[in-house]
């Protein structure tokens, strides 16, 4: 099965932002976001540009504020994490130490 590239958490939050916007109809702005996240525009736009992680503090304030769960926004990362590192890490001559089989299972 095809692997898929998971999104970036920021990007996420970005389209989250933009359908809070249509759905209420406001001018909510990454000012305003950021004011409500307590945290700065620099580290809002980061976010949202790929620049920076989802932390567990950051996880938190996400899911109060777009009422979701931390482990979502930290399950996303995870992911984009994970897909990153499997492009960029060659595993083909790593050493098997121990392997179980299938029937043990």
């Amino acid at each position: 099965m095809a692997m898929f590239a998971p999104a970036h958490p920021g990007e996420l939050i970005k389209e989250t932002i933009e359908g809070i916007k249509e759905e209420t109809n406001s001018k909510l702005t990454l000012e305003d976001v950021a004011k409500g996240l307590l945290i700065s525009r620099k580290t809002l736009s980061a976010l949202i540009n790929g620049k920076q992680k989802v932390t567990p503090e950051m996880a938190l304030k996400l899911a109060k504020a777009f009422n979701t769960s931390a482990d979502f926004w930290l399950r996303a990362q995870e992911n984009f994490d994970l897909y990153a590192a499997k492009k960029k890490v060659d595993i083909s001559k790593i050493r098997i130490f121990w392997s179980r089989s299938v029937a043990a299972l």
